[in-house]
């Protein structure tokens, strides 16, 4: 697909041409009044007919056109392939999460484990696989004992919400619900059998070290560890918000250093932990290891305000409360609906409910005002 790019001075037109021109470009009106105003006073848009459709961004938080998903996603024109492999939402400043995923990303760096081993493994966790569903790379941990055993990591210096105190809400994150935790995907296949239909609990224990300085540990019992690989879960929130109390001088926002997760750990607070009934000895093996929640990183797309249509010899008006001084670019989105593009019938198909939006021959035109808000 071509494109043409029109500059107009106050506005600016970029339109988007397709290959073939049976889409009809009318002029739209789009004005602002007043177009400078104080904080906490509406601006009444003005907008005129000729478009098939019409949205509007009004360019501020959550509802700016340069942080929506057409101008980042699909105005580039990204491939399949791009999308599926990448993240073209906006990052949020300052977080970081971590992943590894050992099939592709192999050993963590700085690894080390104090048991009795850690290499990389790759094949199948138990024998009587026979689908080839645990075939895979893992990371192999030998616990040799029923003793405290640490396997410890780099994180890339991870920043997670709760470290700097950040309102995903307000930074309009795609998931605002803070998931400061560990997650390590694992599993302890020594002791089933094919047969074996009942798992076992394990007591761990879960250390950082931010700013070459050691938290607590986060003492927790992992219930139903399986022979095969399962998500657990390690709540990180309380040792960081103890450690920042501890130590406020540390710049969190220059990450984790390390992180320490401890096999068969013995809380010296609970008397009552069932003591080595909640151990285990024998093989581990980590599939994934996260740190934080990616979807905690990312604001969410901005989107827009979808207008009624607008029949021809009339205009619609929409007003918008500017409460934040700043200036501000409203965007309207004209889109124009052309004939179809497939042969025959005009559709891939004759059922009219499998009819979509991308049989037809789309164009937009975009228009921008500023607004000055004091």
């Amino acid at each position: 697909m071509k494109r043409l790019y029109i500059k107009l001075i106050p506005v600016m037109i970029i339109a988007f041409s397709s290959c073939d021109d049976s889409a009809e470009i009318n002029e739209v009106l789009f004005m602002a009044q007043p177009a400078t105003i104080a904080s906490g006073e509406t601006v009444t848009f003005t907008i005129g007919n000729g478009a098939d459709a019409l949205a509007i961004f009004y360019g501020d938080d959550g509802n700016d056109f340069e942080r929506s998903r057409l101008n980042l996603v699909e105005i580039p024109g990204y491939s399949e392939e791009e999308l599926r492999n990448n993240v073209f939402a906006e990052r949020i400043d300052a977080l970081k999460e971590y992943s590894n995923y050992i099939p592709d990303d192999g050993m963590p760096e700085g690894a080390g484990f104090t048991g009795g081993g850690i290499q990389l493994y790759e094949g199948k966790i138990v024998p009587w696989d026979y689908s080839n569903v645990t075939n895979s790379q893992y990371i192999e941990l030998n616990l040799t004992d029923r003793s405290t055993q640490t396997f410890s990591f780099s994180p890339n210096a991870a920043v997670i919400p709760t470290m700097l105190d950040i309102n995903l809400g307000q930074n309009n994150a795609m998931d605002t619900g803070p998931d400061d935790d560990l997650f390590i995907f694992m599993a302890t296949p020594d002791g089933f059998t094919a047969n074996s239909d009942q798992g076992f609990d394990v007591k761990f224990g879960v250390q950082l070290v931010i700013g070459g300085i050691e938290t607590g540990i986060a003492y927790s019992t992992q219930s139903d560890m399986r022979e095969i690989v399962v998500q657990r879960t390690f709540d990180l929130n309380g040792i960081i918000n103890t450690f920042q109390s501890d130590n406020p001088s540390v710049d969190m926002s220059l990450g984790i250093d390390e992180v320490r997760l401890i096999f068969n750990a013995d809380d010296p607070g609970d008397i009552n932990d069932d003591g080595d009934l909640l151990t285990y000895t024998g093989h581990v093996y980590i599939q994934e290891i996260l740190v934080g929640n990616v979807e905690n990183m990312y604001r969410r797309f901005d989107e827009g305000v979808t207008l009624p249509f607008v029949h021809h010899g009339t205009t619609a008006e929409i007003t918008h409360t500017y409460n934040t001084p700043g200036t501000y670019t409203a965007t309207l989105v004209a889109t124009y609906i052309g004939g179809k593009k497939y042969g025959d019938d005009g559709y891939r198909t004759n059922r009219a409910n499998e009819i979509s939006f991308s049989e037809y021959n789309i164009e937009r035109v975009f228009k921008e005002v500023v607004i000055t808000v004091n």
